[in-house]
């Protein structure tokens, strides 16, 4: 019988200044090699969970931590970070979070490099890991020029050619494309193969159907259930609505094409011709011609480092293109003109909150005396579950609560064409569909919406049409319907 290699006993654990536990009296106990999943709704305390176990709370992360951790036997409070460093991998949400350098192959060794080890050794690691995790096209490239599905990848090598015996990772896929999330799948099956204890903090699980050997539901910082594997993802779907989660087949479309008229041929945003380049060598695209209309929520998609991103930011305004022509409302307009009259909700949403609270953040350059502006901003509090932390900073929400807050503050604009990039990566499945319901509505006011993405559930249930950018620049453009429903699963493969 494998030995128990993670243990907790009654543990409990409160950040600095918050007003109630991320943790409560958890109890949990996990054998070497097991493949654990932990899932839950967003702020449920999975994030917290695995900090715990990795040190990093409250070592790093400030606050009172209550009962037991045991890691490979020992106490981890009489352990050093370094020490733990060792025997455990960390992957967070941001990647950038744990980046130290500006190139990939130099990240990829610092890791190694800070533990000591001779340079013969490091450099056997660092190609074991850009084989094993297929990143020989990415060695030779600056971080600062990846895509986030990229930095994504990056982070897990440099993790993985550390060779610790516990990998922790928090939302590893969430900004993984199709063949990203392939590539963690095959990962985590070596890993898994290799007698590796693997803890996983997921949303969209569905990668992990046939190598999760255990899974744990996290709801208020508490483990609400546990099941084998097997078990749990042969629930139906109708539990796992029920619970929030994601769904672990997601195939039934819900969106535009399932029982809704096409949408108005009324484009607010127009491309002819357009191209972008970084530099000679570096086109991202060219030739592209597409158009959005009113009334219609467009899904951005394609592999990560396609350009999708590079696209959204040439349409509102924020890159100018290299050469085409962009129409706002049939007029031929600037790049100025088009941030004027756009809303770029970010991927990386710590990069556009600013205010001391969340109900601060919402009024953020708004009229916020307007009896109008404070009721949608209590509305959508309520609406997208943000109610009871509006006086708390933005900073300390979970990385879905943040994306929930970002969102709402795109909502809280009354006019232009909304952009949205990856609004759904950390999110549960209740907030994603929440999410997908409130773009609907928008949509259905006439506001014109693209949401980036490479969440197949949430593109089932809500976009009208879909653009697809692949790696050679070509763009496929689709309504999405019952006729072309294969043609999305297709691509998304």
């Amino acid at each position: 019988m494998s030995e128990e290699q993670i243990c907790l006993r009654n543990v409990s654990f409160r950040y600095e200044s918050a007003a109630r536990p991320a943790l409560s009296r958890v109890n949990l106990s996990i054998k070497a090699g097991q493949t654990v999943l932990l899932t839950g709704r967003s702020g449920s305390g999975k994030t917290t969970l695995t900090r715990c176990i990795n040190g990093l709370a409250p070592q790093f992360f400030d606050g009172q931590l209550q009962g037991r951790i045991r890691i490979c036997g020992e106490d981890i409070a009489a352990v050093s970070l370094r020490r733990l460093a060792r025997r455990i991998g960390s992957v967070f949400q941001d990647p950038r979070s744990q980046f130290f350098t500006l190139e990939v192959l130099s990240e990829l060794a610092f890791p190694c490099e800070n533990l000591g080890l001779s340079p013969a050794e490091i450099h056997r690691r660092v190609e074991a890991a850009v084989a094993e995790l297929e990143l020989k096209e990415l060695v030779d490239r600056r971080l600062c020029a990846l895509s986030s599905g990229q930095k994504q990848k990056v982070a897990i090598a440099s993790v993985y050619a550390v060779s610790p015996v516990i990998l922790v990772l928090d939302e590893p896929s969430a900004n993984l494309d199709t063949k990203g999330t392939e590539s963690l799948r095959r990962v985590v099956r070596r890993l898994k193969a290799k007698g590796f204890t693997v803890i996983l903090s997921e949303h969209k699980y569905q990668y992990l159907a046939d190598l999760a050997d255990r899974v744990i539901l996290m709801s208020d910082g508490q483990v609400r259930g546990e099941w084998p594997g097997a078990d749990f993802f042969a629930k139906p779907d109708y539990w796992f609505e029920e619970n929030g989660l994601r769904l672990p087949r997601p195939r039934t479309l819900q969106a535009g094409g399932a029982g809704r008229d096409r949408p108005g041929q009324n484009p607010v945003v127009e491309a002819r011709g357009l191209a972008f380049a970084y530099s000679r060598d570096r086109r991202i695209f060219s030739d592209l011609s597409l158009s959005v209309c009113a009334g219609e929520v467009t899904g951005l998609i394609g592999p990560n480092g396609a350009g999708k991103t590079t696209l959204a930011n040439v349409l509102l305004g924020l890159k100018k293109q290299t050469s085409g022509e962009i129409y706002l409302n049939r007029r031929l307009t600037t790049a100025d003109a088009r941030l004027r009259q756009s809303f770029y909700c970010m991927q990386e949403a710590d990069y556009q909150l600013f205010a001391a609270s969340v109900a601060e953040e919402l009024l953020l350059g708004l009229k916020a005396g307007q009896a109008s502006v404070a009721r949608q901003a209590a509305r959508l509090l309520q609406y997208f579950g943000l109610e009871q932390y509006k006086d708390c900073h933005p900073t300390a929400l979970s990385g879905g609560q943040k994306q929930r807050l970002t969102m709402a503050l795109a909502c809280m604009r009354s006019g232009g064409t909304l952009y949205f990039d990856e609004p759904t990566s950390g999110l549960d499945g209740q907030s994603m569909r929440l999410a997908g319901d409130m773009f609907r509505e928008l949509a259905a006011a006439g506001r014109s919406i693209v949401v980036i993405t490479h969440d197949i559930e949430f593109l089932l249930r809500t976009v009208d049409k879909v653009l697809y950018l692949a790696l050679d620049g070509h763009l496929e453009e689709f309504f999405l319907q019952d006729q072309t429903r294969d043609r999305l699963l297709e691509i998304m493969a």
